[in-house]
């Protein structure tokens, strides 16, 4: 669990209820960075605390084979944010309110979208020889960058909450996810890679 320890400094996503939105990712991520080497978990700014993952998004990451089972939403809290090298928010909303959960990690804190964009329009991460641990390097690197490309519109950065909604919500939200994570992978999954090759020899 993130916050544990000072070395299980990972990835945390964070929506409200923490039952849709932050398990997608969180699942999703955990599937797709498999050689990621950090914690990699989610949690709520209004959680429903203790509820296993709703059943629409369980039944999304099912199709995708991702694993569904031994989760419980959780709330954020100051030190759950501590914990985590890396948040990334479902809004940029979200964003702030975690940051008045822990004002000192702002520097560590983006709307998901805003972090793949970061990925999309930068060349820095790419050429560095990665070190151990990987993590630190690149929220370093993305929080030097903010501020030198033009933000996008909030209705292209935040993820619409699906919570109650129809089954077309739940695709649309489930699909921008989807669209950010594929391009966070591609940027992070060699600088991973190489990191935990370079560990082990």
């Amino acid at each position: 669990m993130l916050g544990d320890s000072p070395r299980a400094r990972g990835i945390l996503f964070v929506c409200t209820g923490n039952i849709c939105r932050s398990p997608y990712a969180e699942r999703r991520l955990r599937q797709l960075l498999p050689e990621a080497g950090v914690p990699i978990e989610s949690a709520g700014t209004g959680a429903v605390v203790g509820s296993g993952i709703e059943t629409e998004t369980s039944e999304a990451l099912r199709r995708l084979g991702a694993d569904v089972t031994g989760y419980a939403a959780r709330a954020v809290t100051p030190r759950l944010v501590e914990g985590a090298e890396l948040v990334l928010t479902m809004t940029r909303a979200h964003r702030g309110d975690v940051a008045r959960v822990r004002p000192s990690a702002m520097r560590r804190i983006f709307a998901l979208g805003d972090f793949a964009e970061l990925c999309r329009s930068s060349q820095t991460w790419r050429p560095i020889v990665p070190t151990q641990p990987w993590l630190p390097q690149v929220v370093a690197e993305a929080a030097a960058a903010r501020g030198t490309i033009a933000p996008r519109d909030v209705g292209e950065i935040d993820v619409v909450d699906p919570y109650g909604r129809s089954a077309r919500v739940h695709t649309e939200a489930f699909d921008r996810i989807e669209e950010f994570l594929e391009v966070i992978v591609a940027a992070l999954g060699s600088v991973a890679g190489s990191s935990r090759a370079q560990s082990v020899r």
